[in-house]
């Protein structure tokens, strides 16, 4: 949410919502002549969600189940903004998801993709991965070069990076497996 320029009136799409909290920050920017879509996968955390929402009388909000690998469940050419916070990375397919990000934003430079997540400096094969380090968006991690790539592929010609921090530096232990470093990125995105 940091480097997007949310507007009032604006259609905003918070991918991997969880119980709501930049829905609701992006609520109050876009307004009542705006809307803010959150999509979640866990049923737990739309209920909290919605909840929320009723709670908080928020009104131009709405909570969707939905997998944003296979199918984000909104309208195509539709939505002035994408927003997501290491979300992405617990996606196998990580370009099928910039490609429904891509669908779902307006054309013609009015759709604009704000994502921040974590990029690792050598990625691990399946085999390797741990579950704690996956749910913690580690071990799903491509390279930078690798995640920008994805993007590219899935229609966009306009990436930026916005933000880079180093967020920690991982060691296994094992012997035969290097040191790793995991880093936070923020990128924007224009749909052409």
């Amino acid at each position: 949410m940091r480097f997007a320029d949310i507007g009032e009136g604006d259609t905003v799409v918070d991918l991997g919502s969880g119980a709501g909290i930049d829905v609701f920050l992006a609520a109050n920017l876009v307004k009542e002549s705006g809307k803010v879509i959150g999509i979640d996968l866990t049923e737990n955390m739309l209920k909290k969600a919605r909840e929320n929402a009723e709670k908080h009388g928020y009104r131009n909000v709405e909570f969707r189940h939905g997998d944003i690998e296979q199918r984000i469940p909104v309208e195509d050419n539709s939505v002035d903004l994408v927003i997501s916070n290491c979300v992405i990375n617990l996606t196998t397919n990580k370009e099928d998801t910039f490609r429904e990000i891509y669908r779902i934003l307006k054309p013609d430079r009015k759709g604009m993709m704000i994502i921040s997540d974590l990029v690792t400096s050598k990625e691990i094969d399946a085999d390797s991965n741990n579950t704690e380090n996956w749910c913690s968006c580690i071990d799903g991690a491509l390279t930078k070069e690798n995640y920008i790539d994805s993007i590219k592929k899935a229609g966009f010609t306009n990436v930026e990076i916005l933000d880079e921090k180093l967020y920690m530096e991982l060691d296994e232990g094992k012997e035969d497996q290097e040191k790793r470093q995991i880093t936070s990125i923020s990128i924007k995105a224009v749909k052409e």
